[in-house]
């Protein structure tokens, strides 16, 4: 997995994590559902894309975490 598009990856999930605290912010009545249902999805994917690449950055010199 390359580790160098992590910042990307990162910067994308803050921004769904902001659209879904605007979007909740909403009265229930005027939420967008499947929009909702979609962005949560894909947040929860990048979440764990995230964290399984945050495991994988290791030092090639010395092999600790970076």
């Amino acid at each position: 997995m390359l580790t160098s598009f992590i910042g990307v990856f990162e910067d994308k999930l803050k921004m769904h994590k902001k659209e879904i605290k605007e979007e909740l912010q909403k009265a229930k009545t005027e939420r967008r559902k499947a929009w909702m249902k979609a962005t949560l999805k894909e947040a929860k994917e990048l979440q764990a894309l995230v964290k399984k690449a945050k495991k994988q950055e290791i030092c090639p010199h010395c092999g600790g975490q970076l």
